[in-house]
């Protein structure tokens, strides 16, 4: 009696894990439930927040223009072919690589990057600033971007098919990316009324590729250059939504759609590509559909989803709410069939096809279980009362749902270097109340922190084979961001001479980066050390297997020391939304626990 008792203390306390560390720590507003959003404060720390959502390492990487798309269009099945990220740069030949892009090739320990596109879209400086930290660095490029998506189709190998899309626009060749990359089709770029000389020779070189892909309509590739084309098929429409749509129709057998990606695909400069660049990259090494979409849904894109029927699939925005509005995104989710009632909600239900289930479900046991409701009473109205999340009373008998209600968005601990970075470009320096204001910052963050280390929550949550609570583990790890007298604070004259003296350096916000790559590497580190081969996360004696939330594995304790490293440093201070359905397995089939969390409106 007493075993079931821990185990039932156990499970509410997991609830607590996933809905304290995330509502004390983020600072992202949901647009709805199950929609993610992937942004930086511009298109370069974007592609390193998507890099980051994807690879944990990768030997490869691709770099690639940001400011101009001609070279650009053609390097996703390359990133694919090569399991890479794509970064961005700029085509400034009086700077090098942007620190950040730089930043985020150590942080994945690349040891190869390619560089797509000729001296006069990405100039040697850049190279050479690549070159001090990479020592194999290849460029593809062309005398145009024609002849250098002939170049990148080269690398790829010996493709049956190929994609043909405009050299004149963006949209089209962006729609095709995923698809493209995940069937190992190069992407060949044309002008609307001629196809050019060096496409040509490489198709006609090419005697295996049988089929060919024509993306977009006669204004953008004509019919002449199509009938030129083996076996080609038009995949086009009135608009570069309809094209697009008619892309996700064609390929919907090589797509999984548990999981949906969507881009601006239009804007008044003209060159509103990166973020759908990038992020093609990351759905098509998830085998993942991409829309592009405008500041409204289209018709098209509206009535394709709505068919689809993805009420269970999750939605990740990429960029940030100036280039997707939270309302467009509520749209998009809305048409793909946002369900009041999510999965494992409700009754108590399963989580999903997609997300493995270890033994029984402990929601029944638990929410009719006196440990449980006294917990839900305190937290809500007693002595655990906080201003961050209240967990739903199951007042009916049947009702075996656990629903966490976030009550505020708080700042982040990223914000405290995202702020320090704003105040910096309003004077070109830090005054004193503004260092005043970091310090105030950091203490609100430790005070939450303090929250989380409460042994009804968190603390009685063991790491490592050693054992060690949370806040004694952050605090022996070794990181200079943390006090060492086993609180688990911050050490807030630390951050606040580490702001002051990087700040001038960078033209980005890049601290919080160097931030969580410090205590990624100091948590890979201990792991590596430590006695136990596995990473062992218990609570109350019960070890957990791995938690999902809605398909996306968050932890698991059989991933390598790296892996799980980063994502426990994203579990503990997460800077994406959180709204969602959580699946926690405990290990040997000890059974698992579904919570559903809802975003403030």
């Amino acid at each position: 009696m007493q075993k079931k008792s821990k185990k039932v203390l156990s499970a509410c306390s997991i609830a607590s894990l996933l809905v304290t560390t995330t509502a004390v720590s983020t600072g992202v507003k949901a647009a709805d439930s199950g929609v993610n959003r992937v942004g930086g404060t511009n298109r370069y720390e974007t592609a390193t927040k998507v890099a980051d959502s994807g690879w944990t390492s990768s030997d490869y990487a691709i770099v690639a223009n940001g400011e101009g798309y001609a070279d650009a269009l053609c390097a996703t099945p390359l990133a694919k072919a090569n399991n890479a990220p794509i970064l961005l740069t700029t085509g400034d030949s009086s700077n090098a690589l942007e620190q950040n892009t730089l930043n985020e090739l150590k942080k994945l320990n690349v040891k190869h990057v390619i560089v797509v596109g000729g001296t006069g879209v990405v100039p040697d400086s850049v190279l050479n600033s690549i070159k001090a930290q990479v020592t194999d660095v290849e460029r593809i490029g062309g005398q145009d971007r024609y002849e250098t998506s002939v170049k990148i189709a080269e690398k790829i190998g010996t493709p049956t098919k190929a994609v043909i899309a405009s050299g004149e626009g963006y949209a089209d060749a962006l729609s095709a990316g995923p698809a493209a990359a995940i069937n190992g089709m190069p992407i060949l770029l044309s002008r609307a009324g001629s196809l050019p000389d060096t496409v040509s020779n490489y198709i006609k070189a090419h005697l295996q590729i049988t089929q060919t892909y024509v993306i977009g309509g006669i204004a953008s590739i004509s019919d002449s250059i199509l009938n030129s084309l083996p076996s080609a098929k038009r995949l086009g429409g009135q608009t570069r939504y309809d094209t697009n749509v008619a892309v996700l129709r064609e390929f919907a057998s090589s797509f999984n759609f548990n999981s949906m990606y969507a881009a601006l695909g239009d804007g008044p400069l003209g060159n509103e590509f990166a973020d759908a660049l990038t992020g093609g990259a990351l759905a098509a090494k998830l085998g993942n559909p991409l829309v592009i979409t405008g500041k409204t849904i289209s018709s098209a894109t509206s009535s394709f989803l709505k068919e689809k029927g993805l009420t269970n699939s999750t939605l990740t925005v990429l960029g940030g709410a100036g280039s997707i509005p939270d309302s467009v995104a509520s749209d998009i989710k809305g048409d793909m069939g946002n369900s009041s009632t999510t999965p494992g909600g409700g009754n108590g239900g399963s989580s999903g096809s997609s997300v493995p289930l270890s033994g029984a479900l402990l929601n029944g046991s638990i929410v009719n279980n006196d440990n449980y409701k006294q917990f839900v009473k305190d937290l809500n109205t007693g002595k655990y009362y906080n201003e961050f999340f209240t967990i739903k009373p199951n007042e009916g008998s049947n009702d075996t749902s656990i629903s966490v209600q976030l009550k505020k968005n708080d700042r982040s601990v990223e914000d405290i270097f995202v702020d320090a970075q704003n105040k910096y470009l309003v004077d070109g320096k830090l005054t004193d109340s503004d260092i005043q204001a970091i310090k105030d910052n950091v203490d609100k963050a430790n005070a939450k922190l303090d929250l989380v280390y409460n042994k009804q929550l968190l603390g009685s949550l063991t790491i490592g084979n050693s054992n060690k609570d949370l806040k004694t583990f952050l605090s022996s790890l070794g990181s200079k961001y943390f006090l060492t007298d086993g609180s688990g604070h911050l050490d807030k004259d630390y951050i606040v001479n580490k702001i002051t003296t990087d700040l001038p350096k960078y033209n980005t916000a890049s601290g919080y980066e160097t931030f969580k790559n410090d205590l990624t590497t100091k948590i890979s580190n201990y792991f590596k050390n430590d006695s136990s081969k596995d990473t062992i996360v218990k609570y109350h004696g019960y070890t957990l297997g791995n938690i999902y939330k809605d398909s996306t594995e968050m932890f698991d304790s059989g991933w390598s020391h790296e892996t799980n490293a980063n994502k426990l440093v994203d579990i503990i201070l997460p800077s994406s939304r959180v709204g969602g359905t959580y699946t926690i397995n405990f290990a040997n089939s000890a059974g698992h626990l579904i919570i559903d969390v809802s975003n403030i409106n």
